[in-house]
């Protein structure tokens, strides 16, 4: 359960946060931020601070421990990583607090096993980071600015944040009406295909000929041969079978002939476990070049079925057989060819953009986005989660929705800028277990 708190809390507020090196002597800190009787404590703040810079020091590495990465100076104004990230921290806190104060208002309780469990892992911490020591442990937490009380009201605070985003949202998004699911699915997602030409080659299995060897899709240790071509016959007219027993067809040239449309190539890999490629001479690269130049020449802005026609007769990319409906991405994305994410999030509806990458040329058209494509189960690769078989956007909205909700609260919150002089995310130890 606690797994699925942290999940939440990491997207909800887009980066995680955490807590800085101060003095946890008392069991909840001083208050310096509250709403009405809602109070979030300054050791609070540092212990989102440490998170934070835990999270971004496994990003940038090492450096990220520096003062002198801090003081690095990001912008025009004079903005250091510091003040950027210490301010961002302190905007994430405020939600932290307003969502506890709606949780109060809502008069929602957490239920028992929840606290059960928080509690079950804070006792497998002790045990496996302290030697079961509780005074151990709060020495560890002691550089986060916290101690166990603080880091269990910490846990407690996800909890109910996460408690209160299910209550209002449903865990699946089913509160969420269909109207927000479908405006939310237009305005952030992107649909496109693409003529894509490699401009290296990958290696497969060849014959004795050096031709790349085509495999049944069903039974991979049979050949695919092409049964329109010519039976292969021996030197006494007998049709020649291969060690399968099937019939070995050929060509004109007497050359294998392979069932291309049909069959499937098993690629070569190397030591490392990923396919092996050959770098293309420079005559093959300029015929990929001039290849992908006359395709676009020949494509039409918003004659989405001409472009079909072209991805099926000359794309490389094997995906678009897989995905005959295109590739659905956000801005954030993870796509192999970054290039093609940025152009594709500049273009507008049946525009056509040539982009190199570094696997190959690609010929891309952004196609209209299909009304409820989002829960059509031929894109669930794109939408459905294979973790939680929901909509991988669900969460992403429920903390916009969240964000909106909560904007009242916040401004009703009242910080005492003096209790946090000097405590940032520069001066606190980096959190990455708590």
């Amino acid at each position: 359960m606690r797994k699925a708190f942290v999940r939440f809390l990491a997207l909800m507020l887009v980066l995680a946060i955490a807590v800085t090196a101060f003095s946890a002597c008392s069991s909840k800190g001083k208050t310096f931020m509250k709403i009405e009787d809602t109070e979030m404590s300054v050791n609070m703040f540092q212990l989102f601070l440490s998170r934070m810079k835990g999270t971004l020091s496994a990003s940038y590495g090492e450096e990220a421990l520096a003062d002198s990465f801090w003081d690095t100076v990001m912008s025009s104004d004079g903005t250091t990583y510091n003040d950027h990230f210490t301010a961002q921290v302190l905007d994430n806190t405020k939600t932290y607090l307003a969502a506890l104060h709606m949780f109060e208002e809502e008069g929602l309780e957490l239920p028992e096993s929840y606290i059960e469990e928080i509690d079950a892992e804070l006792e497998e911490l002790i045990e496996n980071d302290a030697d079961g020591s509780k005074n151990t442990f709060n020495s560890i937490l002691s550089s986060f600015g916290v101690n166990y009380k603080i880091l269990r009201e910490a846990y407690i605070l996800e909890a109910k944040i996460a408690y209160l985003n299910d209550y209002l949202y449903g865990s699946d998004g089913s509160k969420i009406s269909p109207v927000l699911l479908e405006e939310y699915y237009q305005n952030n997602y992107a649909r496109f295909k693409q003529v894509f030409i490699y401009t290296y080659a990958l290696v497969y299995d060849t014959d004795s000929d050096g031709q790349e060897i085509w495999y049944s899709i069903t039974n991979p240790n049979r050949i695919s041969y092409d049964t329109d071509a010519t039976p292969k016959k021996d030197e006494n007219d007998n049709i020649v079978k291969d060690k399968n027993g099937d019939t070995v067809y050929v060509d004109e040239e007497g050359k294998i002939a392979y069932d291309k449309k049909n069959g499937k190539r098993n690629p070569v890999l190397g030591s490392d476990g990923y396919q092996l490629t050959r770098d293309y001479t420079t005559e093959e690269i300029r015929e990929a070049v001039d290849r992908a130049q006359i395709i676009a020449e020949q494509c039409v802005e918003k004659n989405y079925t001409l472009f079909d026609s072209f991805v099926e007769k000359y794309s490389e990319d094997e995906g678009m057989s897989e995905y005959p409906g295109g590739y659905y991405l956000t801005a954030e994305s993870k796509y192999d060819s970054p290039e093609v994410l940025k152009a594709l999030f500049e273009m507008e509806e049946g525009e056509i953009r040539t982009v190199n990458s570094d696997y190959g040329i690609h010929v891309i058209m952004k196609y209209e986005l299909d009304e409820g494509g989002y829960a059509d189960r031929d894109n669930s690769d794109f939408f459905v989660s294979t973790e939680t078989g929901g909509y991988v956007f669900i969460q992403k909205l429920k903390e916009e929705l969240l964000a909106q909700t909560l904007k009242p609260y916040i401004d009703k919150i009242e910080i005492d800028e003096t209790l946090i002089e000097g405590v940032d995310i520069k001066s606190i130890g980096a959190n990455f277990y708590y």
